[in-house]
């Protein structure tokens, strides 16, 4: 859980964190008001999703909510890659990171819940949220040593979430021990 934590919660706080940085370097976003402005519209959608990936995994399951956020992220950030243009269509991909890190971290919570037992789920909650922070941590510095100046990319550091999300995604659904309580 800490892990997919980190990868759900922590991938938020480091977008939230570098995205006016990426904005500025990528698409060259030098207004401050504008990029500060995308930056709290991504915080809101994922602080909007969050209370839906618990929602939806009280009615689907964690598992399955989870495995569709790091998934969706893995997608969106291939799309990103790609430098959509700037509004609409970064916009989008931008939002829709947002949310699947979003629900990613109500998804991964709504599982502590029923995976921890029940005389421990306060501890548990404890390192998963630390592990969260930290997974908000090293991002934006791999961020920062992977951008390509000369071109304008973020290319190795997209590809770097990519792999793990799709890392995140696969563990969710291959990784994690079935129990009658987590179904």
């Amino acid at each position: 859980m800490a892990v997919l934590y980190a990868a759900a919660f922590g991938g938020f706080v480091a977008f939230s964190t570098y995205l006016p940085t990426y904005l500025n370097d990528v698409y060259e976003m030098t207004d401050l008001k504008s990029a500060g402005a995308r930056t709290a519209g991504f915080a809101l959608a994922a602080v909007i999703a969050r209370p839906m990936g618990g929602v939806l995994s009280d009615r689907f399951g964690p598992r399955v909510i989870t495995a569709i956020s790091c998934g969706g992220a893995a997608v969106l950030a291939v799309w990103m890659i790609t430098k959509p243009v700037m509004p609409w269509l970064a916009g989008v991909d931008f939002i829709l990171m947002a949310v699947m890190m979003g629900m990613g971290a109500g998804s991964v919570f709504a599982w502590v819940a029923v995976a921890s037992p029940p005389a421990r789920v306060g501890a548990v909650t404890g390192l998963v949220g630390a592990a969260g922070g930290l997974g908000g941590f090293f991002p934006p510095l791999l961020m920062g040593a992977t951008y390509n100046e000369a071109t304008r990319s973020y290319t190795i550091g997209l590809t770097m979430l990519v792999i793990a999300a799709t890392a995140a995604c696969l563990f969710t659904i291959f990784g994690i021990r079935r129990t009658a309580s987590a179904q």
